[in-house]
């Protein structure tokens, strides 16, 4: 087992990125293109209401949006659009800010439904228009829903790309244009409902539903009560398909019972382990792992215990699947409004033991299965620094950065939920923060999740713990600067001040540290047995890094795989690649919309080996390939055909 974790350790701390800087552009790999709306029969901006939230709401306003390229972007025409849509306001608290998010549905001159497949997304007739205001980063939504892209157990994850808007002519900043969450062949894609005689009894009552947890709130504004219930375990839920308004009274009751049979399988003391009578009976379980992996990770405020925009689907003659991720802005570590609560946020379970996934998680086969999950998804995971430092590259120099700070100053004016602690400034400083809040709480779930007091001690000695830096402006300008670790631990830092030669420890409890004196730092973190983690990584301050030397191709031969194509390729696509030991190479294959079009898991033995990828049905384009290799995650772009 120890032999085994380290191994895995050490292939994430040696774990290289041959990313060429466009390959990571994956949240928009054509560029960010630019939305202009004009709304018709002389209505303004204001005139925009939100049905939820706008008392004088009068339904869908009437306009002309034009999707186009901007200098720094490449889409197809047929990704682009010029026609007539309905518009009106979206989100809860997100309509309350001066930058507010839009649904937009697509018609014809008739007015009738048209669908379109908006920057080369899967065509269909809704689509919204995401703002950024919550989150100062600009990507924390899109880094959830590219991680949930290649997690096979969650069935459907919204696409989006950035998009540069305008409304009547005045800029509004920068968006996402993304897909809703609905029933579509390419969104959450379950079976039909009517109110047919057929539809009320089995098989096809079974499915399909797609339900969203909700707060007592939520359930409070004037939502009729057929569209609402509870549980039996009291958690609460609206219809989302079949509308509330179209929902029958039997399938309203068949979905209930299910879940009603579902919560008392999973709580029967005697049999919720066994594989007939118990819990697995009525769910998916990978649905239900990958999930909760995505969102114990990013902590997002809105989906614990159900509290908004947790999705659940269940298809005619299939088991309960937790749904589509959504609503990521006030997750990886960007919500409270205390100090004590975000202190709390990189070190606390979250999803994993509450409610059903608790109870799931007491089931020792569940746990394993979930921690075996956790482990494969950690080469992606470990690529988020670099996939986030990329993109952010991307937003700078397509001047997007400086628009929003010009256009939007009040955006980062009003950030302070961190409240007596420092914090970043600029978007560059809130990009910084969450690529070490990430790469902290990655490592903090991994050792969080072992099932036994042994793992957890192995794990923790295995682990790197992440100085981050909470206001890395004043770093950037040698001023001093604030510094974090994970919390619940005594750290042991070692320092080397400049022009010092000496090594200075001390031991502290308290896990933030100001930086005064420039210098090299580091940190242990030592548990309450005196138990030793890995060291940190070096923080230099006011000294420059030392110079890195990749290592050759024969000394890290898994990390160097050579591509034997040339310019383009046609139907096969050769990798010549020399393996340290027999192992499993995972091959996935992505179009420019970041959807998975080929995967393969093939064999290697140890030394050289030749693979041949048959791609002969792909469509010609871009292509970026992934490789999950012995040392992490090897990346390239594709060119299928003459592009």
């Amino acid at each position: 087992m120890k032999n085994k974790l380290i191994v895995l350790i050490l292939s994430l701390i040696c774990s290289i990125s041959v990313f060429s800087q466009t390959d990571q552009f994956l949240f928009s790999p054509k560029g960010i293109a630019e939305v202009h709306i004009t709304l018709l029969n002389g209505k303004k901006i204001g005139d925009i209401k939100s049905e939820k939230n706008d008392a004088d709401y009068v339904g869908k306003l009437e306009a002309r949006m034009i999707v186009t390229n901007s200098y720094n972007s490449t889409y197809e025409s047929q990704e682009l659009y010029d026609g007539r849509i309905l518009i009106n306001g979206r989100g809860n608290t997100t309509w309350g800010v001066p930058k507010r998010p839009y649904s937009i549905d697509l018609v014809d001159n008739a007015g009738e439904e048209l669908t379109s497949a908006l920057l080369g997304m899967p065509a269909d007739d809704e689509w919204c228009l995401l703002a950024f205001w919550h989150d100062r980063s600009l990507m924390r939504i899109p880094l959830a829903m590219y991680l949930g892209q290649f997690m096979d157990g969650i069935h459907w994850t919204p696409q989006l790309h950035y998009v540069k808007v305008w409304i009547n002519d005045e800029y509004r900043g920068l968006y996402c244009l993304s897909e809703k969450i609905r029933r579509a062949d390419d969104r959450i894609d379950v079976k039909k409902l009517t109110d047919s005689a057929n539809d009320q009894q089995e098989p096809r009552v079974s499915g399909g539903y797609i339900l969203e947890g909700t707060s007592d709130g939520k359930i409070k504004q004037g939502v009729e009560w057929d569209t609402k219930f509870r549980t039996g375990r009291d958690q609460q839920f609206i219809f989302k398909y079949p509308k509330p308004k179209n929902v029958t009274s039997q399938q309203r009751d068949w979905i209930i019972n299910y879940l009603e049979d579902f919560e008392t399988a999973l709580y029967d003391e005697q049999n919720f382990k066994d594989p007939n009578r118990g819990y697995q009976k009525y769910i998916n379980e990978e649905s239900f792992i990958d999930w909760t992996i995505l969102h114990e990770m990013s902590r997002g405020v809105d989906n614990l215990n159900f509290h908004a925009s947790g999705f659940i689907h269940k298809d005619r003659n299939d088991k309960l699947n937790m749904s589509a991720p959504w609503d990521f802005d006030l997750s990886y570590g960007n919500a409270g409004s205390n100090k004590n609560n975000n202190d709390r946020q990189e070190i606390d379970n979250w999803v994993r033991t509450n409610r059903w996934f608790g109870r799931l998680y007491r089931d020792e086969r569940y746990a394993r299965k979930y921690m075996a999950r956790y482990e494969k998804l950690l080469p992606l995971f470990n690529q988020i620094p670099q996939i986030l430092q990329a993109n952010y590259e991307q937003l700078r120099d397509a001047g997007v950065i400086e628009e929003e700070e010009l256009f939007w100053p009040q955006i980062l004016m009003d950030f302070n939920n961190q409240v007596d602690a420092a914090y970043p400034t600029t978007y560059k400083g809130h990009a910084k923060w969450l690529s070490d809040w990430v790469e902290s709480r990655n490592a903090w779930c991994y050792v969080a999740m072992a099932y036994t007091e042994e793992e957890r001690l192995e794990r923790f000695e295995q682990m790197k713990p992440v100085i981050r830096i909470l206001d890395p402006e004043s770093r950037d300008i040698n001023f001093p600067f604030w510094t974090k670790v994970m919390g619940g631990y005594t750290y042991q830092w070692g320092s080397q001040l400049l022009d010092n030669e000496e090594n200075n420890v001390e031991v502290e409890s308290n896990n933030e540290k100001r930086i005064v004196d420039k210098g090299k730092y580091w940190v242990q973190l030592v548990d309450e047995n005196g138990n030793h983690s890995l060291t940190s990584d070096t923080l230099y301050f006011g000294v420059k890094p030392p110079v890195v030397v990749p290592p050759t191709a024969i000394e890290t031969p898994a990390a160097t795989p050579v591509f034997t194509y040339s310019g383009a390729i046609n139907d096969l696509l050769r990798i010549n690649y020399l393996a340290t030991t027999d192992f499993t190479l995972s091959i996935q294959l992505l179009n420019v919309q970041g959807v998975c079009v080929k995967r393969s898991n093939i064999q290697l033995n140890k030394g050289y080996n030749q693979v041949e990828i048959d791609v002969s049905a792909l469509e010609k384009g871009v292509y970026i390939l992934y490789l999950f290799t012995e040392a992490g995650i090897v990346s390239k772009k594709i060119i299928k055909g003459k592009y």
